[in-house]
């Protein structure tokens, strides 16, 4: 969150999220430009692959996406590995002896050409390809010191999905531990839930709400940490 990387010639692989967003979460602005990119198999319990808030406008092309994803030049196709059970995500060829080729091979951007074309890196040579292997002289990388960056305010996201049958998931973030009361107010302005009344240390969180007991209609989450306070509006429908 609070981030525009440009992500290139990478692949998003067998990752997991608690909520959603398995391959790549966005929120709090945050707009990453991601070209010539694999996202497959990661999973969570929604938008396994991608999700962002509302605040937020990722930009994706020339991916291959799982699930499917509207932008330039996306395809939703099983990449073809040649073994990723044992971490090997080079994309197959026929032409390095394996039996299929990848439909992600001559298919990246035509503004990117592959700068080695052998079978351990770029295949194709018409186009880039897509992947961490295709397009250059890549190495494999990891998050092996990760660095838990805190929010810089407090903020309530819009919950997801809205409008929503009965069940919605509300995001918010903290700058610094704090007692946090959650509520939810209907249109009259009367208080009909309340979600949460407690301590939180700082960083992102979530919470659900189950909605079932209640008519369709507008509703309004209160999220309120110390002085300051946000609102939100959702919309149950049923």
């Amino acid at each position: 969150y609070e981030s525009n990387p440009v992500i290139m010639n990478s692949s998003f692989i067998g990752n997991k999220a608690d909520l959603s967003g398995g391959g790549i979460f966005c929120a709090l602005v945050s707009n990453p430009v991601i070209t010539n990119t694999i996202f497959w198999g990661d999973s969570a319990s929604y938008s396994p692959e991608i999700d962002f808030d509302d605040s937020s406008s990722p930009s994706f092309r020339y991916c291959d996406i799982q699930g499917g994803w509207g932008g330039q030049g996306n395809i939703d196709t099983d990449p073809l590995f040649r073994d990723p059970e044992n971490g090997d995500f080079h994309l197959m060829s026929t032409e390095c002896g394996d039996p299929y080729d990848s439909p992600c091979i001559d298919t990246g951007s035509p503004a990117i050409l592959d700068s080695l074309l052998d079978c351990s890196w770029g295949l194709g040579a018409i186009l880039s390809d897509m992947g961490a292997y295709g397009g250059g002289d890549s190495v494999t990388i990891g998050i092996d010191n990760f660095v838990d960056l805190l929010p810089e305010r407090l903020t309530l996201l819009q919950n997801h999905p809205n409008p929503f049958n009965s069940f919605t998931t509300i995001h918010y973030s903290l700058p610094e531990p704090s007692d946090v009361h959650i509520e939810i107010f209907d249109l009259l302005g009367q208080r009909v839930d309340v979600l949460f009344d407690g301590y939180k240390p700082a960083g992102l969180h979530s919470l659900d709400w189950n909605a079932d007991d209640f008519p369709s209609g507008v509703y309004f989450t209160r999220l309120k940490s110390g002085d300051k306070s946000q609102n939100i509006k959702m919309v149950l429908l049923k």
